[in-house]
Parts: structure tokens; sequence; C-alpha cells
């Protein structure tokens, strides 16, 4: 007689047997899977992380070689990949850095870099397993790569940059502003919470985005449209010109160190010549009782044709009627015909001229290159390029990294190729136009783009 005849609860333990086993079974092939799964998710994780490390260093590298040549280009490439957590010092590491290679489909790429970068990153389950099947730890680290290319400099497409790092409405688009800059974006460097300000019925501008690092107020009068989406958060920029070579203190150029003594100019000045510089400012000293004290004032150009240079002026300068600097036609700089406006004390001001033109030099080799009005970073004081029904074509930057900006107008308006200034504030229609379009070969104005 069968045992399960006589005992029939031995075959619920015989049952409950292959269910334990079945299930450890399972669980173990669960565990594993999620394992694997685990690793799996670490190491794409891993992956994204590493192109991001390529990423840079490629720009970093690129950017190198566009501004300085090829000498550098593996130190900075490396720093880079450093300060994203890939040390190419350290065992197991690897960046490397290639100039000019050749791009897929056989193209070459001579204003590129490329950079490969491999780390090897910790697994858990494929360790595991790897020393209970094989005994060794085989895949206790899996290296995790990533290549880029970058290079071949497009045109930046930013044609505001409001370059004060922390202010409050930083760019303040007041009441019935307008932007108009078709195809062009707007960059704000400040990191404060309320670095945009949009108040009244603005909204209308015509711009392609505003990026921020900080962000836009959203208080009390702050939360209008500016007309454009706004992307807060994004990295700190530094605009392409900044990087020529401009001298913080032009005064040193000054022929024999000479200065001209002068309340106004009018009239056609020939000027010192394309690429040579000239001097002025308006002083006044009185002596009273032995006491020398001495006052400064804006020089006034007065309906004046400056012809090509570089104009300093140490106490400001102010701009009335319908003056013209530098040599040029339409859009164009005639050939040497470009001049530069620089202000290293006091104020500017073109608010009241009439009509005003300013060809900026268009040569790679001009460290103005593109710059039609530069006031260093050490002049802090405000500038006004427009306000009143008047005119004002700037056929180049406005560089003054330091100075607020107000934009007022009044039946008048302001037509400039790429703004870069300290803050702004606009209260009327203000003409935006990228220098690139106008001078594609020459322009400063670039932007290195990843290629792959």
């Amino acid at each position: 007689m069968r045992l399960a005849r006589v005992f029939p609860f031995i075959g619920l333990f015989e049952e409950s047997g292959q269910v334990l086993v079945m299930t450890v079974f399972c669980m173990a092939v669960l565990l594993g899977m999620l394992g694997l799964a685990v690793d799996v998710g670490v190491l794409f994780h891993a992956r994204r992380q590493m192109q991001s490390v390529a990423d840079a260093a490629a720009m970093a590298g690129a950017t190198e070689m566009y501004y300085n040549g090829s000498t550098n280009v593996d130190t900075r490439a490396k720093a880079a990949a450093k300060a994203n957590g890939v040390d190419s010092a350290v065992s197991g590491n690897a960046v490397i850095v290639t100039t000019s290679p050749t791009l897929a489909g056989g193209v070459a790429c001579p204003t590129c870099v490329k950079v490969q970068v491999a780390k090897p990153n910790p697994t858990i389950f494929m360790q595991t397993m790897s020393s209970l099947v094989f005994g060794t730890h085989t895949y206790s680290n899996v290296n995790v790569s990533a290549a880029a290319v970058a290079g071949a400099p497009g045109s930046s497409q930013t044609c505001m940059y409001v370059m004060d790092p922390h202010g409050s409405s930083s760019l303040w688009i007041h009441g019935a502003a307008d932007i108009d800059a078709p195809g062009c974006a707007v960059y704000v460097n400040s990191d404060d919470p309320g670095a945009l300000c949009v108040t009244g019925n603005a909204g209308k501008s015509d711009i392609s985005n505003v990026s921020v690092v900080g962000g836009q107020d959203n208080k009390g009068n702050c939360k209008g449209d500016p007309g454009a989406p706004v992307y807060p958060g994004v990295k700190p920029q530094t605009p392409a010109v900044a990087n020529q070579g401009m001298p913080l203190d032009p005064t040193q150029n000054c022929p024999g160190g000479a200065v001209t003594n002068i309340a106004s100019l009018s009239g056609t000045i020939n000027g010192p010549g394309y690429g040579n510089y000239q001097c002025y400012t308006n002083s006044t000293c009185t002596t009273k009782k032995g006491v020398t004290t001495c006052t400064s004032d804006q020089v006034t150009l007065s309906s004046a044709h400056l012809g090509p240079g570089n104009y300093v002026f140490e106490s400001g300068v102010k701009i009335t009627g319908a003056t013209t600097i530098g040599n040029g036609s339409g859009n164009k700089t005639s050939p040497n015909g470009g001049a530069t406006v620089i202000v290293t004390g006091g104020s500017y001001d073109s608010g009241t001229a009439t009509t005003f033109y300013d060809y900026a030099p268009a040569d790679t080799n001009s460290v103005y290159n593109g710059v039609a009005i530069y006031q260093p970073s050490t002049n802090s004081s405000p500038m006004t390029l427009q306000f009143g029904s008047g005119s004002s074509v700037f056929m180049g930057a406005v560089y003054a990294p330091s100075a607020a900006v107000d934009l007022h107008d009044q039946g008048g308006a302001v037509t400039a190729t790429n703004l870069i200034v300290g803050d702004v504030y606009v209260n009327g229609t203000i003409h935006l136009a990228n220098y690139s379009t106008y001078n594609p070969i020459t322009t400063p104005f670039k932007q290195i783009t990843l290629v792959e």
C-alpha cells in the first residue's frame, strides 16, 4: 500500500517543497535582473555625465584654438575635463585631445577640436556575479567613454548682453517698450532672482528669447510679458568680443602722452588715421590763493564728421546735431575707414543727436573689430544712447560692460548692431540687428558650437 494513501498529507509536503524551490529560483532570477538593471542604469547615467565632460572639454579646447591658436589647446581641454570630474592625471582616466580632426564622412575641420574621455565606473551586480561564477573581479569596473567635437564657429544670435553680474532689474523693460530685434536673442548675466523686470504694457518685442542667469521678477509690477520666451537659470556667458584684447587703459596709447584740451569739436576732422589714436579732454583749472582746482566736462561733438581712427575722450563726450564718426555707406564700413569712440572717464551721451552714424572697424586684426563705442569696465558712468526724436545708428557694438544705459524713444530710434552693457532700462523702441549679418567675414561675434 502506498504511503500517500495511508498518509495523504505527505503529498502536501512534496508540493510545498516544489513551490519553495521554484520561489527561491524565481527570486534569485528577479534579484539578478534587478541588480543588472541597477548596474545598467548607473552606467547609462555615467555615460551621460561623460558626454557632458567631453562636450565641455571640446568647447574649451575649440575656444582656445579660435582665439589663441593651438599651443595651449591640450592644456585647456584637459583642465575643463578635470573641472568636470575626469582628471587625466588619475590612473585609469583618459583624456585624448585632437586638433583639426577629420569629421564623419571624411570632412576635414581645421578649426575643430575633438576630445575623447574615458573613466572606470564601479559595478554592483556584475562585480558580484563575476566573482561567484568566475572567481575573479573581472567586471568590478566598466570603462565608460564619450567623445565630442567642437569648433567651426558660427555667428552668435545674441544681440543684447546685459552684463551686471548681480543686479536686480538689470534688464528693465518698462511701459510700452519695444525691442525690435528679429531673430536676435537677449542675454541677462545677473544671477539675481529678479534680474529681469517687465512692467506696464510691454510685451510686443520682436526677439527670439530672453536667457537669464537668475530669473524674472514675479512680484509687484514686474510680472509683465517681454513678448518672447524667458529661459531662467542659464549658465553665465562672455560675449566673444570681450576676448579681443581691448585695453583697460587706452590713454596709454595717446601719441606722446599728449591730450588735447578742448570744449567742442565741429566740422570735418580728418582724425589720426585708421588704427591710430587721438585723445581729448575738457578740463578747466582755476587758481585761488595758491590753490588750483580743476573741473572736467564732456567734450561736445556738434555736427562733426570725424575720420578713421580711435578717439579717446577722458572726460566724456556729448554728441549733438548731425554727426558721423568713421567712413562708410549704408550698413558697411569703408576699407580702413572704421572709427571707435573710447570713453575712459565721464559719460557718453548721443541722446540729443539729430542723426548720428558710427562706423566701427571691420578688421579682424584690430582689437576694436566690430566695436563702435568702447567704455572700459573701469568706467561705470551712465550712458545715454537715445532720448528724444533723433536717430542713432551704430554700425558696430556698443561695448560698455559696467555702464547703466537708458533707452528712451520719443519719436526717434536707436539702431545698434549688438549692445553689450551693464544694465539696461528700455522705455521706447529699440532696433537691434546682428552685426554678423552685415559683416559675415570679419565679425567678432562668433559662437563655438558642438559639431559632433
